[in-house]
């Protein structure tokens, strides 16, 4: 995997780039889980049977796009790399390129990085992975409060963006 030098900017997918909710209520419809709000709060037990109705590939067509995450990701597009990082398993990533280019997001000056089909460790764990390999981060924009905790201790000097709605706040 290739990653740059020059200042960084990353930014996620599915809570930054993408509104996901949509999706999300239909894979816990599809798979009985009407009652959880959260992934992480579905039983061990049922939480494949949830990830695989979730990241598939047709159910992407119910994403929206977050309009904030965007322009903030076409403003640094002209200050440095930026980084598309997600959790997003690589099997969707044609998929992936489709939607956000379909969303104005112009993939061809971004580089995207995703996880491995066979990775099956937590998201935090995987970003920090890839986030530990970067020299200079200038920014990072996510929705998962711990993995902004991960790039603080990785990043000390980077500016962290949480996201939430369509908004976002500096931690």
């Amino acid at each position: 995997m290739f990653l740059p030098t020059e200042d960084v900017y990353v930014f996620d997918v599915d809570g930054v780039l993408v509104d996901a909710s949509e999706r999300l209520k239909a894979a816990l419809r599809s798979v009985g889980l009407e009652g959880y709000e959260r992934p992480e709060d579905i039983e061990p037990g049922l939480r494949q049977a949830f990830w695989k109705v979730f990241l598939s590939p047709e159910l992407l067509e119910l994403d929206k796009p977050r309009e904030t995450g965007i322009k903030l990701l076409l403003d640094r597009l002209g200050k440095g790399v930026v980084l598309i990082l997600t959790g997003r398993p690589y099997r969707l990533f044609k998929s992936t390129v489709a939607q956000l280019k379909s969303m104005g997001v112009p993939m061809e000056r971004t580089i995207l990085v995703m996880r491995p089909n066979s990775e099956r460790r937590r998201d935090v764990d995987f970003k920090a992975s890839v986030l530990a390999r970067i020299q200079k981060l200038v920014e990072i924009h996510d929705d998962d409060l711990k993995v902004l905790e991960v790039a603080r201790r990785l990043h000390p000097q980077a500016r962290l963006f949480l996201h939430f709605d369509d908004n976002y706040k500096e931690i």
